[in-house]
């Protein structure tokens, strides 16, 4: 009798003061007593209709790791990238929308929280369409930004009617003093990549998509002479004259350097990566440095890899683990690099059919996911998770869960904002918690979209605006009492 009563209380006193209900449950308890008229039956159906009552009032709770939204800034347009920062010893992020605006982002203040870092607007190709895919498309802070306050942008601009990859150095908010390192020429308007970070080595890699031809055959993700569908790395502490013109970067000396590829190049073979992010180690340190991307495929998978030096990616020839030309897949089976996790078109239990790529969480206020790499869909918004293999693991695979959204009522209440339509990147604190860059209408011009940070949920329900549901809360609690009422009048 007993574990069935902690069973019905459990399951329907959730949004109760225990105390209320059991008290309550005593008083009923005498009172049917006392009533020798009453019929079992008769309390029983109204039992039964109110725990009806209390189970439609509130879904059925999932019990595995889920997360709570609280929605950190709203009405952005297209907000692409975001990093943590210190600037004047104030703990801000850096914010970009894809229209060619960053912004300081100021958590703690009461007024004035997004204020304009710079603006190259006017400097970029965004135009005023759905899923356009050029405009800023990233940024990265040089490792000693908070002295020298150099900024490196990613952006498409046109020159002479022609689309270019533009990687910049701007330093201290001067825009009139930007600093050219390269330019691109893009095939198409397509697939144009668009990450950019500094690695532990001090490095700045850039991940630079195959520009989207009309045709596949124009192979330039495997042509070491192209910087097209490949990742450069370079270093921006160093200048150089190369070509009898002045560059504001040089080669690594440890860059692979093969006889048929630019210096510049890292690896190859990569179609359009989006989004990477760099690992920053267990408890212990280790691990610390590792790149992860997604890469969007075409017809056939999508992909989560870890970058490696001097690796090719197969793309065009390889989606995944799918050859797409026999023949040069056997070329380059040497240097492939298989990814971590593919994501194949025909496959209707896959959550996703564009991949983002999101970081390895090394956060605090999800235990239950730490160490693994986080990832998203594009069109949907869906999260989801990847495990690594433990080095002693017979099996070797990467395996995926979800990662849901809570039920409302387990959120607390300034943590049940809406989760947007759309995934465009994640982000992180400075403390290593995560962030979602999502909007509701993929143009670059519209305010649709929104900044949110993943919270935890409650250990118990919470009821949201009190005053307003008194009613409720009172039939929850004789719902609940009922429910007790009607064990001890059945077993005394």
């Amino acid at each position: 009798m007993w574990n069935k009563l902690v069973l019905s209380v459990r399951n329907n006193c959730q949004c109760s003061g225990i105390a209320a209900v059991f008290i309550t449950g005593y008083l009923i308890n005498t009172i049917l007593h006392k009533m020798k008229n009453i019929s079992q039956e008769t309390l029983v159906f109204v039992v039964f209709v109110l725990i009806i009552h209390k189970l439609c009032a509130s879904s059925v709770l999932d019990e595995s790791t889920c997360y709570c939204l609280h929605e950190e800034i709203a009405a952005l347009r297209n907000p692409v990238h975001i990093e943590p920062t210190v600037i004047s010893g104030e703990r801000v992020y850096l914010l970009a929308e894809q229209l060619g605006v960053i912004h300081e982002y100021h958590p703690g203040a009461s007024v004035n929280k997004l204020r304009t870092y710079i603006d190259i607007s006017d400097r970029v190709v965004c135009k005023r369409e759905l899923y356009e895919e050029r405009g800023l498309l990233g940024f990265a802070l040089h490792p000693k930004f908070e002295y020298n306050e150099k900024l490196y942008t990613y952006t498409i601009r046109s020159i002479n009617n022609k689309d270019y990859v533009a990687v910049s150095e701007i330093t201290k908010k001067d825009v009139t003093r930007e600093k050219t390192l390269m330019l691109i020429e893009q095939p198409g308007d397509r697939r144009n990549g668009g990450q950019l970070l500094f690695g532990d080595d001090g490095f700045l890699y850039i991940f630079v998509g195959d520009g989207g031809p009309a045709e596949e055959r124009d192979n330039q993700a495997q042509n070491g002479d192209s910087f097209l569908g490949k990742v450069l790395r370079v270093d921006v502490d160093k200048t150089t004259i190369a070509d009898y013109r002045y560059r504001y970067y040089d080669i690594p000396q440890d860059n692979p350097k093969k006889s048929d590829w630019r210096q510049e190049v890292f690896a190859v073979g990569t179609r359009n990566m989006w989004r990477c992010s760099k690992d920053d180690g267990d408890r212990q340190g280790k691990r610390k440095g590792r790149i992860f991307c997604g890469d969007l495929g075409s017809s056939l998978a999508d992909e989560l890899t870890e970058l490696k030096k001097g690796g090719n990616y197969g793309w065009p020839y390889m989606e995944g683990n799918i050859c797409r030309n026999s023949t040069m897949c056997q070329q380059i089976a040497g240097d492939t690099v298989a990814p971590l996790y593919e994501f194949r078109r025909n496959d209707t239990s896959s959550r996703v059919t564009a991949v983002v790529g999101g970081p390895l969480y090394r956060g605090t206020l999800f235990p239950e996911i730490y160490g693994q790499l986080l990832y998203g869909d594009y069109t949907v918004g869906a999260l989801s998770t990847l495990k690594e293999p433990s080095r002693n693991a017979i099996q070797s695979s990467w395996t995926p869960s979800n990662f849901t959204r809570c039920d409302k009522s387990m959120c607390t209440c300034e943590a049940r904002a809406p989760q947007r339509t759309m995934l465009l990147s994640f982000g992180q604190t400075h403390e290593g918690e995560l962030l979602l860059l999502m909007t509701d209408e993929p143009n670059p011009h519209k305010p649709a979209g929104a900044v949110l940070s993943l919270k935890p949920q409650n250990s118990k329900v919470v009821t949201c605006g009190v005053s307003s549901n008194l009613p409720t809360l009172w039939i929850n609690i004789l719902s609940c009492a009922l429910v007790i009422s009607a064990y001890l009048y059945r077993f005394t």
